[in-house]
């Protein structure tokens, strides 16, 4: 797997040193469009106690390679895209092959984002209000070292989906999207060493052109040598349900999101609130609250996380600065301030 990334890095570095940005009017283009974004700030985290951590971090270097294969009106359309994380510890994150015969029928295959989470599929980190991604996702969706299951991911999985928009009106806006998939369900980048799946499935309506309600499962699927039972039910079971409402409109936004599922005997479960308000489309400012329990039947086990933050494109859409304040109240009742400043830069 470390030489396959390395030749995706190696492909991508060459496309931005042989195709430069000057040539994206080029009809061959569509077949070979790069793309690239930077992501570094500095936090500064304290209890007004003892601990106090400060740190400047590179949070994302990603280069991306995405183009246009075939289009026919009669054949449909087959598209692809590779991405590869630089920072930390590279990796490949996505490589897929996307198949559209008609809006109404899809197939993508490959490794790329689960339909689970309208976050997690939806708000790519350069559409995110905030500078972190919600508890939901960083603890439920195998998005980060935080997840509860232990397997970090990035959001993604290996595996084949099929999705597509019913009863479209116009070229951009459908009034219900769907998706079922089957995934490994071990992680980014790994063959399948258990012989288990997950099923993912998720239903979207759109009762307005800006407004979407969402509701999605995961479960996961294979054959158990033993039964093991535990307050009723049987641990080995691994599942996800939850709902989503979203709006983004011209000068504001409100989502929601609530999450809860079983992991290895537990139930777990999550939610946030974010809204805000775009003054321009350089200047806008937002608030997220965030609730996760690790074990919705006792107490003791809940974070609650309060967040503010402005984003601000000082030049133009190509640069992009972040500021965010952080209340956060672990599952221990202990309590900290994080403040946090990220900058991104755009290719």
């Amino acid at each position: 797997m470390k030489r396959t990334t390395a030749f995706f890095l190696s492909l991508l570095a060459a496309a931005f040193v042989c195709f430069p940005a000057t040539a994206q009017e080029k009809p061959w283009m569509k077949y070979l469009n790069p793309s690239a974004y930077f992501q570094a700030g500095y936090s500064f985290e304290t209890d007004f106690n003892e601990r106090i951590d400060n740190t400047f971090y590179i949070k994302r270097a990603r280069l991306a390679m995405q183009g246009e294969l075939y289009q026919s009106a009669y054949f449909g359309r087959l598209e692809y895209e590779v991405e590869a994380e630089l920072a930390n510890s590279p990796k490949l994150l996505d490589c897929w092959l996307k198949y559209s015969i008609v809006p109404e029928f899809g197939i993508q295959f490959g490794q790329f984002r689960t339909p689970l989470s309208l976050e997690n599929s939806e708000c790519h980190p350069l559409d995110l209000e905030m500078i972190d991604y919600s508890l939901l996702v960083r603890r439920f969706v195998r998005m980060s070292d935080e997840d509860v299951t232990g397997i970090s991911a990035m959001g993604r999985e290996i595996g084949l989906q099929f999705y597509g928009d019913v009863f479209k009106l116009g070229r951009s806006f459908s009034l219900f999207r769907y998706h079922v998939g089957i995934f490994n369900g071990n992680g980014i980048n790994r063959l399948d060493d258990d012989h288990l799946k997950d099923f993912y499935a998720r239903v979207m309506v759109f009762p307005l052109k800006d407004l979407s309600i969402s509701g999605y499962y995961m479960r996961r699927l294979g054959f158990m040598d033993e039964i093991h039972i535990y307050n009723d039910y049987d641990y080995r079971v691994r599942d996800r349900y939850g709902v989503a409402v979203a709006y983004d409109g011209k000068w504001g936004w409100l989502r929601s999101e609530y999450m809860a599922g079983h992991t290895d005997g537990w139930r777990g479960e999550g939610a946030y609130v974010t809204a805000g308000c775009k003054f321009t489309n350089r200047f806008s400012v937002g608030a997220r609250c965030d609730y996760f329990t690790t074990n919705s039947r006792q107490a003791g086990h809940d974070q609650w996380y309060y967040t503010a933050g402005a984003t601000w494109y000082p030049l133009n859409q190509h640069f992009r600065i972040q500021l965010n304040y952080t209340y956060k109240q672990e599952a221990d009742r202990s309590v900290s301030h994080l403040v946090n400043l990220m900058t991104s830069i755009i290719l």
